[in-house]
């Protein structure tokens, strides 16, 4: 655009043609190429894979402005297909030729995608499909050879899971071990050892946790893995960053070993193997049926010496997958039932202790995991009125409470009152689902002893407007009558009764006593209110967690500081709009402030402060200063606060 302007001023600066007409004939030279049919090419990175491996398989869609995911639905028969991203090429040019305007645009879409064959053979990808305007369009058909791994015994490779049935949030452990021959000539020697200058490969598809399972940082798993000699095997794609800067980033290399183990081999004969393992721990969120696997092992290993130099054999070996069901607590289930599944504790208290009838007090529950249990998300607000002596003696005002989880210990506050005086609470059960034994389990708290008293009631000289007597009587009753033998002038006065300053006077006490009556009913009613009490309470708690976080900054807990001070953050915005912190986002903190009145620089801070306290809890970011954060959150929970008091 900025060479063709300059030609204009070229032009018109040289010529005396008026500006209007030079437009007019450089109009009428344009030539605009025209819209082309639309259609569809494809791609693969090879044409011959081992079984069990993968292809990078591309798709273009060119001459469409506005395309949509090509349909790849034929090729699911065949292959497992994943999508690994998509990006526009769309292209244009201008070219001035003796005053003839030339533009071109060529509009392409590029779709890419991993595919996985699921048989051997010659094999044949077929055309991905898109409806355009009513008419389907094709791509054409690609040819594809899938080898069959062969029967050997230099490399052996099986998946091994610690359960094959497990229940939501249980976790898991999914091991794929790799066998390798040892060396002919040196039986002792590490056989990956001469492989160094290109290790052989592992591909499983844990990696990258399935979606339904969820698993701890990938960094955090890999990183005590990683080979400092080089000796191992590589992993999916996962690289370092210390290649050079023109070869870009190198294959991670990792320390599988693991010992030794003796297996028959082809021959019959033991052969003691080299043995190297891959574990990761996974957790289920879903039901369903989970397939681990195959997993591929390819690359070059040594099959023999030959005058004192290595025999190589290119080989790929698959480990079969292996299928997890991930079953649905069974049915029927206990009223007691609160979600968890596995190893718990159960414990309740009360404050306060000393009440009376109708006064409200705090019942905490608190339900503690053990370390192979599922996670507290799934636990909900135990029933207490599945317990009839609870439920006779006294109102629960929030039947389920949002629980709030602190470490390993999630607490329900429920708000009760006792409905008559001499009362104490129950102990009462919390079922738990026992995977071992696929059964419920109860869990019985302790009573808590309570003194509670009958509400008083008031004389009638206690109620409030009551007129309190002086004790004075200055008129009183004589027989020979009120106004004998007084000579004080001043004792004579106007006798009669003033109904107007008595009438106001009794208005004014008993508006008052309504008053303090609706108030004391008001307060009452808010009190057993959990939403208002949340509220009320929301910046003490928060404050409560920046001290215990500035607490474990001070012993050096810098993470579980830094997560104590996103749980303050996010328990502030959770507690004033009565929502369930447990598991809120970032995104979602800042979805939810944006009906709050704060100033979008506010809200814009609490972001990118909770962005950096998760990229440093993960790893995947630069290193955050504690002590700064603690500051920042600090000063922005004293700005917020009472905007969001003020807005509730």
């Amino acid at each position: 655009m900025t060479a063709r302007l300059m030609i204009f001023k070229k032009r018109i600066s040289l010529g005396p043609i008026p500006l209007v007409t030079m437009c007019l004939l450089l109009i009428q030279g344009v030539t605009v190429a025209r819209a082309a049919t639309p259609e569809i090419l494809v791609a693969a990175s090879v044409e011959e894979v081992f079984i069990g491996d993968s292809l990078d398989y591309q798709v273009e869609i060119r001459n469409l402005s506005n395309p949509v995911t090509p349909d790849l639905s034929a090729l699911k028969e065949l292959f497992e297909v994943v999508a690994t991203g998509d990006q526009s090429r769309d292209q244009s040019s201008v070219t001035i030729i003796n005053g003839r305007v030339n533009k071109q645009s060529v509009l392409s879409h590029i779709y890419q995608f991993r595919i996985t064959p699921k048989v051997a053979g010659e094999l044949t990808i077929p055309a991905a499909k898109m409806v355009v305007d009513g008419k389907t369009i094709s791509s054409g058909e690609l040819p594809l050879k899938v080898i069959e791994a062969e029967e050997q015994d230099l490399v052996i490779a099986e998946i091994l899971t610690s359960r094959t049935k497990v229940y939501p949030t249980q976790p898991f452990r999914v091991t794929l071990r790799v066998f390798v021959k040892p060396l002919p000539n040196n039986p002792k020697l590490d056989p990956l050892t001469p492989l160094k200058r290109k290790p052989p490969h592992i591909q499983a598809n844990w990696v990258t946790p399935p979606s339904g399972l969820a698993a701890d940082d990938k960094s955090a798993w890999l990183q005590p893995l990683l080979a400092d000699d080089g000796v191992g095997f590589t992993l999916n794609d996962v690289n370092t960053s210390s290649g050079s800067f023109f070869d870009g980033p190198r294959s991670a290399v990792f320390n599988l070993s693991q010992g030794r183990e003796s297996r028959n081999g082809l021959d019959g004969e033991l052969i003691n193997y080299f043995v190297y393992e891959l574990s990761r721990t996974l957790t289920p969120e879903k039901t369903g049926i989970y397939s681990l696997g195959p997993a591929l092992i390819k690359g070059t290993f040594v099959m023999g010496v030959e005058r004192k130099e290595y025999l190589a054999r290119r080989l790929v070996t698959n480990a079969p997958a292996v299928a997890v069901e991930v079953r649905e607590v069974p049915s029927p289930r206990p009223a007691t039932y609160c979600g968890g599944i596995g190893e718990y504790a159960v414990s309740a208290s009360a404050s306060p202790a000393k009440l009376r009838v109708g006064d409200p007090l705090t019942l905490t529950v608190e339900v503690k995991r053990g370390s192979q249990s599922g996670s507290l998300e799934m636990v909900s607000a135990p029933d207490l009125l599945a317990n009839e002596q609870l439920a006779a003696d006294f109102d629960v005002i929030d039947r389920s409470p949002t629980g709030r989880v602190e470490g390993s210990t999630k607490k329900f506050a429920y708000a009760l009152r006792p409905k008559r005086p001499g009362v104490t609470l129950p102990a009462f059960v919390v079922s738990v689902f026992n995977p071992e034994s696929e059964e419920f389990q109860n869990l019985e708290t302790i009573s808590i002893p309570l003194e509670v008293t009958e509400t008083e009631r008031l004389a009638s000289g206690e109620l409030i407007g009551t007129r309190a007597s002086t004790g004075l009587n200055s008129m009183k009753s004589r027989a020979e009558g009120i106004f004998q033998n007084i000579t004080d002038p001043a004792a004579v006065h106007d006798q009669r009764i003033g109904l107007i300053p008595w009438g106001l006077a009794a208005i004014v006490t008993w508006f008052s006593a309504v008053v303090v009556i609706g108030l004391l009913a008001l307060s009452r009613r808010k009190s057993s209110d959990a939403g208002w009490i949340r509220r009320q309470q929301a910046r003490g708690t928060a404050n409560r967690r920046l001290v215990e976080a500035r607490t474990l900054v001070a012993k050096g807990e810098s993470s579980e500081g830094l997560r104590r001070v996103r749980l303050a953050i996010i328990g502030l915005v959770a507690d004033f709009q009565n929502r369930v912190a447990d598991g809120m986002t970032t995104a979602e903190v800042e979805q939810s402030l944006q009906s709050a009145p704060i100033d979008d620089a506010d809200r814009t801070e609490i972001f990118k402060l909770l962005e950096l306290i998760e990229s440093a809890d993960y790893g995947a970011g630069q290193s955050v200063d504690p002590s700064l954060t603690l500051a920042a959150a600090t000063t922005w929970i004293a700005k917020v606060a009472p905007r969001l008091e003020r807005g509730a």
